[in-house]
């Protein structure tokens, strides 16, 4: 037997066997050093790679964007919002111009079929709303079309007591059932600011939503169980088309927990589908939203495109810088690019910057953008958005990735406008040196950017990789939120 180091490319160092005669060794015993001698020593990068195929063609992509609390908005935030445009890459704003949704305190009168508009012209020209009315109109100047989201519980006198409990939830303190006897009267208010957003205020929009997390009652919204929701949300949408707002499309229902199914009453009321735009969920932990995307895809509405409407972390007290990277950088990530995989549309970040939520009510500290007496500096975690909203544009289309590199993961994208590649990633220990591969050679790409975030560096372009036989070898560090652009070939 002879053995000597030979070379194939991309293999790296292997050993031949020749064999003289075939009784100088055991036929199983060759075999066995064989495979072990073939296989990829640990760290080689022929065994960490990531293939992309463009040929495989998933969702559109909508656009990424920020939860936005519209209600204290003033001039010293127009910066900031320009800078989430054009340098975060933000396209979706989700604004709340109240935090709650219990300003009709008392019935405007006994009739939900009769707006009383001296009473909401009232409530909508107080100054919380007209902040909200200006953040709107100020993203409308450049170039953006808030979709308007509501949150937080409903006036008292709307609810009710519902038994059971919901699992895991205590007895409430007071009612935080919204009472299906009041559902015209819910709808009267919700929409009458709808009307006041549009025809007063002078608010170009597209999308509502106007229930959050009705499954988190009371802090987040009244209780409307699965079952109950086609019922308020066809009441809204009559309200809506009666109104003349029936181009205004729905967004529902941004729940909270992943295991609730909210979305299958609603595709079985095909007079609702009719108004429903966008299916929204929200996600801080680790439950896949993949249940839901085959639902709608396996209805009879299967191109209703579905939104991560929320993601981010929730310990916003931990202020350390630990906590910055692990779960508001990484983790947070994380959970946007598996949504993306699974086949979500668009992102949103919980939160633009921090404020006061009068839901909680207290001062958090979700955003993206510290405030420090309304001065604005991005954290870390923008810097990690980032990666993704700056470079994957609105029209994309996602297309398969695969790796088989521990500790990473890839989402991957056609930018169709100007026939760019684009992978972002989030590495999480593993090898050093990756490989990355475009399925079909290397007609595709000509080189790739790379660009990182990581403790010490905030969307940072560190280099320009060549393509050798359709592969680009890439090196990057124990942990970090990478971009790579594919220059297409001429």
């Amino acid at each position: 037997m002879e053995m000597g180091p030979q070379s194939l490319p991309g293999c790296g160092p292997i050993f031949f066997l020749a064999y003289r005669s075939s009784k100088t060794m055991n036929p199983k015993l060759t075999l066995l050093l064989s495979l072990f001698l073939l296989s990829p020593l640990p760290g080689d990068s022929a065994g960490n790679r990531v293939t992309i195929d463009p040929s495989q063609r998933s969702q559109t992509i909508a656009g990424f964007g920020v939860n936005f609390n519209g209600t204290y908005f003033r001039d010293a935030q127009k910066p900031m919002i320009d800078m989430l445009i054009d340098d975060l890459g933000a396209t979706i704003f989700r604004l709340d111009p109240y935090g709650l949704i219990n300003w009709e305190a008392k019935n405007d009168n006994d009739d939900p079929n009769v707006m009383d508009w001296e009473y909401y012209n009232d409530r909508y020209s107080i100054p919380t709303f007209e902040a909200s009315w200006a953040a709107a109109r100020y993203l409308n100047s450049r170039g953006i079309r808030p979709f308007l989201t509501l949150s937080g519980t409903a006036p008292d006198w709307m609810l009710d007591e519902k038994l059971p409990l919901l699992p895991g939830r205590k007895r409430p303190s007071k009612p935080d059932h919204l009472n299906s006897a009041m559902y015209e009267e819910f709808a009267e208010t919700v929409v009458s600011m709808l009307i006041y957003a549009r025809t007063r205020a002078r608010i170009d929009f597209e999308y509502f939503s106007p229930l959050n997390e009705t499954d988190c009652p009371p802090e987040e919204g009244p209780r409307i169980d699965p079952d109950e929701m086609p019922k308020v949300l066809e009441t809204i949408a009559r309200r809506m088309k009666k109104e003349g707002l029936d181009d205004v499309k729905l967004v529902a229902c941004d729940q909270c927990r992943l295991k609730n199914d909210y979305f299958g009453p609603i595709l079985a009321s095909t007079e609702l589908m009719k108004q429903v735009g966008v299916f929204s969920l929200h996600t801080y932990g680790q439950d896949s939203i993949s249940p839901h995307v085959v639902r709608v895809r396996n209805s009879n509405f299967p191109f209703v495109p579905i939104w991560l409407t929320e993601y981010g972390d929730l310990n916003d007290l931990d202020k350390s810088q630990e906590n910055e990277w692990k779960n508001f950088s990484l983790a947070a990530t994380g959970r946007a690019l598996r949504a993306l995989n699974d086949g979500a549309s668009a992102a949103l970040f919980w939160d633009t910057y921090d404020n006061y939520h009068e839901h909680y009510p207290r001062l958090t500290f979700y955003g993206l953008v510290k405030n420090t007496d309304h001065l604005y500096a991005p954290k870390k975690r923008y810097y990690a958005a980032k990666q993704l909203y700056r470079f994957v544009r609105p029209g994309s289309q996602r297309i398969a990735a695969s790796s088989n590199v521990e500790g990473l993961l890839v989402s991957a994208f056609r930018n169709g406008a100007d026939n760019t590649l684009t992978v972002v990633g989030l590495k999480q220990g593993g090898p050093a040196e990756i490989e990355l591969a475009v399925a079909g050679g290397s007609a595709e790409v000509a080189s790739w950017e790379l660009y990182v975030t990581t403790r010490d560096l905030d969307c940072r372009k560190i280099d320009t990789l060549a393509v050798g036989d359709g592969v680009a070898k890439i090196r990057l560090p124990e942990e970090a939120i990478f971009t790579l652009v594919g220059t297409p070939k001429r």
